[in-house]
């Protein structure tokens, strides 16, 4: 089924936000379906087409013309096709946000790489990260994505594995949406092999991690064995993943659970069921 998809340009005026932007693009097409259909909301917007490039420097790249009323959109080629469609809505992004000027973007994958930069930014990183918050809201614009949430019950990680079907997302890019807006103190670490790659926690996560990038999955923690699939949901002392330096008393546990996926690549949500209370911060 061919979705017909209609934008009026002009009514982005005023709109400050990448968020702003992608709620216009919803609300001018209220019968959006899901997976969005990104190809014809380039199309709509006045990109000419979408092609593949083969290079290894980049992972994306946009040219327009200086009104940017027409553009094309370069993907790297033989890409996973999630990692496609985030690219995609990236380049759109850059395109659609009137502040982002430039008649050409050529972005690598350390721009696109859903997650804000560590250290010091700037005007460049800046409009890189808004691409990407542009193509997050995007591809799971926030109303749809938590009517979809309603009623699923307490997180588990097989939520976000249904998530990212539903909405032809990559697993990590799903797994950072859900953790933002589900409502409950959750934290995701990403790892391959013993190895953390990194970690990230929601806005109702008051914890800090006990654990870097780069050091070992804690020798204690489920996810640090074998598996396959999705793991249980286990509990564990909050010590095995929570640090203690900072921020309110832990709690006693900390729910742990794992998805095991390709090339020894992991996903572990981290659950905190319930949290210290205020009155009891330490001074």
């Amino acid at each position: 089924m061919t979705s017909s998809i209609s934008l009026d340009l002009m009514e982005f005026d005023g709109k400050a936000t990448p968020e702003a932007i992608v709620g216009e693009i919803v609300r001018q097409n209220p019968q959006m379906p899901f997976p969005v259909p990104l190809d014809a909301i380039a199309t709509a917007a006045g990109i000419e087409r979408i092609e593949e490039m083969t290079t290894e420097g980049f992972e994306g790249m946009l040219m327009t013309n200086p009104e940017k009323s027409r553009g094309v959109i370069l993907v790297k080629a033989n890409g996973n096709p999630q990692r496609r469609r985030f690219t995609v809505g990236h380049e759109l992004g850059h395109y659609l946000l009137p502040w982002h000027r430039q008649t050409e973007f050529s972005c690598t994958a350390q721009d696109i790489k859903e997650t804000p930069p560590d250290g010091k930014s700037n005007r460049g990183v800046e409009m890189e990260v808004e691409a990407n918050a542009f193509a997050s809201e995007l591809l799971m614009p926030s109303v749809p994505f938590r009517q979809f949430l309603r009623g699923l019950g307490e997180p588990t990680i097989e939520h976000v594995v249904q998530l990212s079907a539903r909405f032809d997302t990559s697993i990590e890019a799903t797994a950072r949406r859900f953790m933002n807006v589900c409502g409950h103190p959750v934290a995701f670490v990403f790892s391959q092999g013993s190895t953390i790659r990194y970690w990230t926690k929601g806005p109702e996560f008051p914890f800090l991690l006990r654990v870097r990038n780069g050091q070992p999955l804690p020798r204690d923690s489920y996810a640090s064995q074998p598996g396959e699939g999705v793991g249980d949901m286990d509990e564990l002392d909050a010590y095995t993943w929570l640090s203690d330096e900072r921020g309110p008393p832990l709690p006693k546990s900390v729910l742990e659970q794992t998805l095991y996926q390709k090339d020894g690549y992991k996903v572990t949500m981290l659950l905190v069921e319930e949290l210290p209370d205020d009155g009891e911060d330490e001074e």
